[in-house]
């Protein structure tokens, strides 16, 4: 079982909804400067609320690198959010995501964190190359709980389709998805699976 939620951030900019989310997502919120950052912040906690149940912050576990878990359940979610959208998966195995508007890229980043084989495939595919590569590699630090203690250039991703990949010491598969102007990457442990991406809104998140 698998599901991705995908949400845009514009109709929570002036926060409504915050009176709904845990105490420690309220601090997370009041600590940022700008309003898309809070707003982010805040459709994250509404998300997990909405989807994963979670309406108090002891539901909540850390791994030993500060990776979330649901106590005392088999479901294991993922969240990810850049410029106007948050999204949410949900599997009963371990799983990253990780979403990227496709912007030009900085080469120095590719360099520091891309093998020699992807750095040429992002010489020939340009920024939609470089953000799945990127997606992808995020994906698998988040879905091991490694984060970057997995050093991005310590791996590959290639190729980049439906076979297996072998990385810190786990069978991933990778699946890509773009949405508008956005990547999305999920990285599965152990198998993979058919699954959609569900759009939610302002309406759905606001039911007390």
């Amino acid at each position: 079982m698998m599901q991705v939620y995908l949400c845009n951030i514009q109709d929570f900019i002036r926060l409504n909804g915050l009176n709904l989310v845990t105490d420690s997502r309220k601090e997370s919120i009041r600590a940022y400067v700008r309003d898309a950052d809070k707003a982010r912040c805040l459709v994250s906690g509404l998300l997990l609320r909405e989807i994963c149940g979670i309406m108090d912050d002891s539901q909540l576990v850390y791994g030993e690198n500060g990776k979330p878990y649901l106590k005392n359940s088999r479901m294991y979610f993922n969240i990810s959010h850049s410029d106007d959208y948050v999204v949410l998966a949900i599997s009963n195995r371990e799983i990253g995501v990780d979403i990227e508007k496709i912007t030009p890229f900085d080469e120095r980043v590719a360099f520091r964190c891309f093998t020699q084989q992807e750095l040429e495939m992002v010489h020939e595919g340009g920024n939609e190359a470089f953000f799945r590569l990127w997606t992808a590699k995020e994906s698998v630090m988040k879905a091991s709980g490694l984060g970057f203690s997995l050093p991005p250039e310590t791996f590959s991703v290639l190729p980049m389709d439906e076979s297996a990949h072998h990385i810190a010491g786990k069978t991933w598969f990778l699946d890509w998805n773009l949405h508008d102007d956005y990547i999305i990457c999920l990285a599965i442990e152990g198998k993979r699976e058919k699954y959609k991406v569900i759009t939610i809104t302002s309406n759905d998140l606001l039911r007390a």
